[in-house]
């Protein structure tokens, strides 16, 4: 669990996995490549031609994890519910040679799908400080769904890959809540004797 910065720094981690397999790869095709986290868009109007750009374009809600129980730092306090988040982040490699593009799209999905799981030092910023860990799966977009995300960019549409990201949790800047005392009891325990008819 961390703060705000969660979302940040789970975006950096991704970035800094593909900026380890790619830009600094050494390999004929990916070296050099810079990896951004910026839209398409953002990266054209930067006047960058090659590159892999890293744009968390969703947030959700972790249906399954925003009910869970809060925990006791002390039995007369009770922690506030953290905000379990999932970030969908379109992985977009950026460049004039279809080639070179299909190579790092490649790329690109090799690593996401070898490195599904990232805890301690693979994580960035204040989340390596924290015992988080961000999951890496493969998202599949539909036609429908990728005419919605690239609709508002105002440029071309470019292959990528869907990645979504869980693990990541906010907790609260609120103090802990006065709770109910937790209450405990001994039950003496005897023997039962029974009288036979």
């Amino acid at each position: 669990m961390a703060g705000y910065g969660a979302v940040r720094d789970a975006m950096e981690t991704l970035a800094s996995l593909l900026r380890a397999h790619v830009t600094n790869s050494g390999e004929a095709g990916l070296a050099g490549v810079p990896v951004r986290v910026n839209s398409p868009r953002e990266v054209e109007l930067a006047n960058v031609s090659n590159a892999v750009a890293v744009w968390l374009h969703r947030v959700d809600i972790q249906p399954d994890l925003v009910n869970a129980a809060p925990t006791r730092p002390d039995p007369d306090h009770e922690a506030r519910r953290p905000l379990p988040v999932e970030l969908v982040v379109q992985v977009v490699p950026m460049n004039s040679d279809a080639g070179t593009a299909q190579l790092l799209l490649g790329r690109v999905l090799q690593v996401v799908h070898d490195h599904r799981r990232l805890a301690g030092a693979d994580l960035a910023g204040s989340l390596s400080a924290t015992r988080t860990v961000l999951k890496l799966g493969l998202e599949l977009h539909g036609a429908y769904d990728l005419n919605l995300l690239w609709g508002g960019q105002q440029t071309t549409q470019r292959p990528g890959a869907g990645v979504r990201i869980t693990g990541v949790t906010l907790d609260s800047h609120l103090d802990p809540l006065v709770g109910s005392p937790v209450i405990t009891a001994t039950a003496p325990t005897g023997q039962i004797v029974g009288v036979a008819p």
